[in-house]
């Protein structure tokens, strides 16, 4: 994941602070649950975004929301994203924290795409090898794409692993495009 912007930013603040406060843990769920909310209920994001609600009322809101479920930390720093007009910026803020904790916690994201879907069994199986071969936990997501025709293509960090059938038979196809009959 590549890092930049107002969301980078603010998420690097608030890490810095959350790690400084050793609530690093506590504010990574509060930021995940804060976007969530504020990309799923569309009155909760309205009234947020609204030119026409004052500040107060919107931070009176948060207030009586998240107030007392949420670090004080976060609730400020929300708070502060009202006060700058940021708060649109909460969901690629959210992505940028989590990437910080994820690194600093040795977690990869690793994303799987396979023909068909993985069952339980094989998707664990495929998580504990990863972890084996990098020496870090992995969050793994998987997607399905029947044109890989079977196999899989991992995407971790800046790599690509692609071990499907589709990349098999392009290769394949090449090499005997090469070749020269006398």
């Amino acid at each position: 994941m590549i890092l930049s912007g107002v969301g980078k930013r603010y998420a690097v603040a608030l890490f810095n602070a959350a790690v400084h406060q050793d609530i690093a843990d506590q504010v990574d769920g509060d930021v995940r649950s804060f976007a969530r909310l504020f990309e799923t209920d569309r009155r909760f994001r309205n009234f947020l975004m609204s030119p026409m609600v004052r500040t107060d009322d919107k931070k009176a809101l948060i207030g009586e929301v998240i107030g007392e479920r949420a670090s004080g930390l976060f609730v400020r720093f929300v708070t502060l994203l009202i006060d700058k007009k940021r708060i649109g910026a909460i969901g690629e803020i959210a992505r940028a924290y989590t990437h910080l904790w994820e690194e600093r916690e040795g977690i990869v994201e690793v994303r799987a795409v396979t023909a068909i879907a993985l069952d339980p069994d094989t998707r664990e199986r495929v998580r504990r090898t990863i972890e084996d071969r990098t020496g870090r936990r992995v969050r793994l997501e998987t997607r399905t794409d029947p044109d890989i025709i079977g196999g899989m293509i991992l995407f971790i960090d800046d790599k690509i692993i692609d071990g499907s059938i589709r990349h098999q038979l392009d290769r394949m196809r090449k090499s005997l495009g090469e070749v020269r009959v006398h």
